[in-house]
């Protein structure tokens, strides 16, 4: 039995999925949420801890962070 990912990642475990430096992928998620969703990473700020949704990671994969990249 294959066990399911997880539904939330830690931004240094996206990173490690994304291929970037866990700098860069605070950057991204920073800007998400200064954007308003705009652009960016899209992340889920729980106090003072910023997580990743793992469909988050699954469109970014696919579309990239902006529209620049669609």
């Amino acid at each position: 039995m294959s066990e399911q990912p997880p539904s939330f990642y830690r931004i240094e475990e996206a990173a490690r999925i994304l291929r970037i430096s866990r700098s860069k992928c605070y950057e991204l998620a920073n800007a998400w949420l200064d954007s308003g969703g705009q652009f960016g990473l899209p992340v889920v700020r729980l106090g003072r801890v910023m997580r990743v949704p793992r469909t988050a990671i699954d469109r970014f994969l696919q579309v990239g962070s902006g529209p620049s990249a669609a």
